[in-house]
């Protein structure tokens, strides 16, 4: 069989798998949570949709956008070296899908994913989304083309040895060369393998993207020089040169340093073993490979054939225990253990690739024992045994990364201005910057967190004043997101806190009595007067600090809903949601279109989904269009998504006015006419 005819049925090997691997594996393979959490429903849409990952990423590549309710998408950007965050200025009833592409910046593998989550609306059984963990059918293209520059590397290496060899006295004439050839191609196809991968990553094609991939870290630079090396060690073939298998050695080298094995902890035990397996392998299976296009006059039961075998063995055998112990550690490395191999894809093409080499030792063991002389055989298997590797190449994450995806990243080891039970806090905004105040139950210390919109690293970097009844006050920071300051607080202060830099400003607050009373009674008691409503109008204002929206409402319970958004350019939509149809209609301009989906459970109110309360205050009495209310503030969600509420409640329980603030959702919302008569209808489509 030809070598061309190899490569054939190695590229065949390797598209015969897509159809068993190239589909999506579980949930959060290199993703490692996200706020919201996947699948979840939220009485409020999120100011800030927060993205972790395992790995650092590219920040030139790496992407996540949402698209809201309403049709509009909105890219995010990198807050931190493994986090996206994409802001929200909407607050859209209805189901938001969340996408994203990373390109680690470790082994320069992409990852796509998605996830759903709901805003008064269940997002339905798939919300949780999925990771593609396994080939994509670009993927399996590159390796193909991974195939042949493996294939054809080993296989020069394999001819400088049989070179080298046969150059020993006494000399074997017949020997066959052809390593400068084997590089041209080597080096050809290791360019076709670096552009794919680059436009794999590129959210478009485009020769900035490529060179962005091929420029940025480590792994980037490896790939860019590799078919480099294996052009330079073409030409020194070609003179005979010396040189040629220390560059085609080193082009091997730059194979493994910018794959996989640049993942693993620490990188040099990764690369090492790596290296060490590429450069036996070469020896070994490359001498194989080698073998198989060499022609005896005679045949290879000849004395002269016999004899470039015997020599050849003396290399092979050392090489070939190099060769399975270094792949073994490889292996554990990138499957983690008995469950990585046996129940995975990955396992399943690296147990097949096992199969195979152990296929060639037997043959090689007949050969070595002058029993069956086959070496055309024995490298035509060799070349599915690179069909295998290369597609376990291709996977973005082998099931050890997978585990460690899965585990999570360490948290930041820091102090959070997070309220407790018993505390009193209150929320604000300076500028995009959330602001929290939370008076510690001595009295003599409060905390401030803070949390902008470019991320917890761009936060940590702020100088953050306070001021009380205008003094200045020392501040220490107490961790990335938290402030801290001592004063003797008993109620009456005005607290300034002011963040600077860009994107930010003052938050003011009036500090209420520390020993106001709780309301957890009033708050009960709100909870059943709103759950009763039937109906009732809200308008809304909201803000990340950037941008704004206002919005109105119009609710009749169980089902039925009216919205109308407008931004201050003239943009903006009005959805109408009747049972499990959804109406939508884009302005300026747009027609009305119809859709089906999840039917809304109404009423729905931006506090149901951060219960249960912490904290909750009667702070102040104040009238709301004529009614006498009290105003009562608390705190909702946790660490990975804080929010402060205030309250305006009236006698009845039924809530005249409320603001949320949030990481870029700061609301005010002012509700009327409960109980009013209600006329929602379908508009009509089209129009």
């Amino acid at each position: 069989m030809s070598g061309l005819r190899r490569l054939a049925c190695a590229a065949a090997f390797a598209l015969a798998w897509v159809s068993l691997v190239g589909t999506p594996a579980a949930a959060h393979a290199g993703f490692v949570s996200a706020s919201p959490e996947p699948g979840s429903t939220l009485s409020t849409a999120p100011g800030l949709v927060v993205v972790d990952f395992s790995e650092p990423l590219n920040q030139e590549l790496s992407r996540a956008s949402v698209t809201s309710p309403d049709g509009v998408t909105t890219a995010g950007e990198l807050t931190d070296d493994m986090q996206i965050t994409v802001a929200l200025s909407t607050n859209v009833q209805g189901v938001y899908d969340v996408s994203w592409t990373t390109v680690s910046v470790v082994d320069g593998h992409t990852l796509t994913g998605t996830f759903a989550f709901g805003v008064g609306v269940a997002p339905g059984p798939e919300a949780s989304g999925e990771t593609t963990g396994g080939p994509r059918a670009g993927d399996v293209l590159v390796s193909i083309a991974r195939v042949i520059e493996d294939a054809a590397l080993l296989m020069a290496l394999g001819l400088l040895l049989l070179g080298w060899l046969a150059r020993r006295s006494p000399a074997i004439e017949w020997v066959r060369g052809g390593s400068a050839k084997a590089l041209v191609v080597a080096a050809l196809a290791g360019t076709l393998v670096i552009a794919g991968e680059a436009l794999i990553a590129a959210p478009t094609p485009s020769l900035d993207l490529v060179v962005t991939y091929l420029t940025t870290g480590a792994t980037g630079l490896l790939r860019l020089v590799r078919p480099g090396l294996e052009l330079l060690a073409a030409v020194l073939a070609g003179r005979r040169s010396r040189w040629t298998a220390v560059f085609a050695g080193a082009a091997l080298v730059t194979l493994g340093a910018a794959g996989h094995a640049a993942a693993v902890q620490p990188r040099w035990w990764g690369v090492g073993v790596e290296a060490l397996h590429l450069l036996s392998a070469g020896l070994w299976a490359g001498g194989i490979l080698a073998l198989g296009v060499q022609r005896p006059p005679a045949g290879w039961r000849e004395s002269r054939g016999l004899e470039l075998l015997a020599r050849f063995t003396r290399v092979a055998l050392p090489a070939f225990v190099v060769t399975a112990a270094t792949g073994v550690l490889r292996g554990v490395q990138e499957t983690g253990g008995f469950d990585g191999l046996f129940g995975t894809p990955y396992g399943t093409i690296l147990l097949v690739k096992i199969g195979l080499v152990l296929l060639m030792v037997q043959l090689s063991v007949l050969a070595w024992r002058r029993i069956v002389i086959r070496p055309g055989l024995e490298s035509t298997i060799g070349l599915f045994v690179l069909g295998a590797a290369a597609l376990m190449a291709a996977f973005p994450l082998p099931p050890a990364r997978l585990a460690e995806a899965e585990s999570g990243r360490t948290e930041r080891q820091e102090v959070r201005a997070i309220p407790a039970q018993g505390e009193l806090s209150l929320g604000s905004n300076a500028g995009e910057f959330l602001v929290g105040l939370t008076v510690r139950p001595s009295g003599d210390q409060f905390l401030i967190y803070v949390l902008g919109l470019e991320g917890p690293d761009d936060t940590a970097a702020r100088v953050v004043t306070v001021e009380l009844n205008g003094s200045n006050l020392p501040v220490a920071q107490c961790g990335v997101s938290c402030r801290s300051a001592r004063a003797s607080l008993e109620g009456g202060e005005i607290v300034r806190v002011s963040v600077q830099g860009p994107g930010g400003g003052v938050a003011e607050f009036r500090v209420p009595d520390p020993s106001s009373p709780p309301a957890d009674s009033v708050l009960g008691r709100m909870l059943a007067a709103m759950e009763a409503v039937e109906s009732f109008r809200l308008e809304e204002q909201l803000s990340s600090g950037r941008a704004g929206v206002r919005s109105q409402y119009l609710f009749r319970a169980p089902d039925a809903m009216e919205i109308r958004n407008r931004s201050p350019d003239g943009t903006g939509s009005d959805i109408v949601f009747l049972g499990d149809t959804r109406y939508l209609r884009q302005l300026p301009g747009g027609s009305w279109e119809a859709q089906t989906g999840g039917v809304p459970t109404l009423p729905v109110y931006i506090w149901e989904s951060f219960q249960p309360f912490v904290g909750s205050r009667l702070i102040g009495r104040e009238r709301i269009d004529g009614t006498p209310t009290r105003i009562v503030s608390f705190f909702g969600g946790d660490e990975q998504l804080p929010v402060w509420f205030k309250q305006w409640i009236d006698a009845q329980g039924l809530v005249r006015r409320a603001e949320m603030r949030a990481p870029g959702h700061f609301m005010v919302q002012r509700y009327h006419d409960y109980g009013a008569p209600v006329d929602i209808r379908a508009p009509n489509v089209g129009g």
